[in-house]
């Protein structure tokens, strides 16, 4: 048996698989790989505010779409739990794009992705997971070779940047009460009212500048939104098949598709410490891969 029926409820809660858990992680990883240099781009013609109402509401509309067309609930069952989820993740989008916008790609990407690392580190005391040392380990192994490859001299980070680290910190946040929400609440669910709160969230601020978007401007911001929307949908049913702490090192592939990005789109070259720090987020994800934890099928 695969999946297990909650108590009372009509929603089924699936079972962990950590294989399936990295397959939809890289999933989501690609997805958001290509939405960091489309906000990257699309920060130049639009500003914050426009970025999220759109992304979220492509979101929105797709996920309703498919629901009604399998015919599953969006309903939430542990509503606090959802506000939570969608309050620190929207705090993180807006953290995060805003620094997008000022700093360089690979630096944002670099401090954003330090969120697997308070996964790792507060997982133990915020959803009372189990984390080994080991797993610990790995997952600093992992952020230090993505270190290596977007920003070597962490020295040199200004206030700016302090908006992508705290973007990185409520993200993690934002990924423990998703891990939560796996008992009580369909995949489908967490991303449609994550994306329908974020458009009510930005949605006074942008509506007023919306006439003034040159298409270019508007494909792009819809591309956001799609990849935006898979990266969600992969983040989320990776997280509801696998350990919180585990999983999360594996979202570190979102930086080596941005530092693809940068270097076939920005001009970014690859040094050696690029290709040490390569090695030692692929080392790291081998590792955690034969230490998946007990669930697998």
């Amino acid at each position: 048996m695969n999946e297990v029926r909650t108590e009372g409820s009509p929603y089924v809660v699936p079972t962990d698989s950590p294989r399936i858990a990295v397959l939809w992680m890289i999933f989501g990883s690609v997805c958001f790989g290509t939405m960091n240099a489309l906000v990257k781009w699309t920060s130049l013609h639009a500003d914050v505010w426009m970025i999220i109402l759109v992304r979220s509401a492509v979101i929105a509309f797709a996920v309703a779409i498919f629901a009604s067309s399998r015919g599953l609930s969006l309903k939430v069952s542990d509503k606090r739990t959802m506000l939570l989820r969608c309050v620190v993740g929207l705090t993180a989008m807006i953290l995060y794009f805003t620094a997008l916008g000022r700093i360089p790609i690979g630096q944002a990407v670099t401090l954003q992705y330090t969120a697997p690392l308070f996964v790792a580190l507060l997982s133990g005391r915020v959803i009372r997971e189990k984390v080994e040392p080991i797993v610990v380990l790995l997952v600093v192994t992992a952020f230090a070779g993505i270190v290596l490859i977007v920003s070597p001299d962490l020295s040199s980070i200004d206030s700016d940047a302090l908006l992508a680290l705290g973007s990185g910190f409520f993200a993690a946040m934002a990924y423990m009460y998703v891990r939560e929400l796996r008992n009580t609440d369909s995949a489908s669910s967490v991303v449609f009212w994550f994306a329908a709160f974020s458009v009510a969230g930005s949605m006074f601020q942008a509506l007023p500048d919306i006439a003034d978007l040159e298409w270019n401007t508007l494909a792009a911001l819809i591309g956001i939104g799609i990849g935006a929307g898979g990266g969600q949908v992969g983040i989320t049913m990776a997280y509801h098949r696998a350990n919180a702490a585990w999983v999360s090192a594996f979202s570190y592939l979102t930086v080596i598709v941005a530092t693809f990005y940068g270097f076939t789109l920005f001009g970014e070259t690859l040094g050696a410490s690029d290709w040490l720090g390569g090695l030692l987020i692929i080392g790291s994800g081998i590792a955690l891969v034969f230490l998946a934890p007990s669930g697998d099928s």
